[in-house]
């Protein structure tokens, strides 16, 4: 998981923020955006950590990968739907 992070409270607290926001932004499926707009409104000493929890939840699965010719493009993989709104009930505190 993300390297740059001490436990697994804050990787977590981290990925449910992501995954809210692009759920808030309706991100699921073929509807995408840059990593880098997933990551804003993330505190400036967690956005290395963001960046590899990213990597992270598309390896697992979660965010679906578009490689375009301006970037890196994710997306929330609607076949995980129940657990990226469990992970989002769970660990989000907004």
């Amino acid at each position: 998981m993300a390297k740059r992070l001490k436990n697994s409270e804050e990787i977590n607290e981290i990925k449910a923020t992501v995954f809210d926001k692009l759920n808030r932004r309706g991100k699921w499926g073929p509807i995408h955006t840059s990593k880098e707009n997933a990551i804003k409104g993330i505190p400036s000493h967690d956005i290395g950590a963001a960046k590899d929890v990213i990597e992270d939840a598309i390896k697992d699965g979660f965010l679906n990968l578009k490689p375009t010719s301006y970037g890196d493009q994710i997306s929330l993989n609607f076949k995980r739907k129940e657990e990226i709104k469990a992970i989002i009930e769970t660990y989000s505190y907004l």
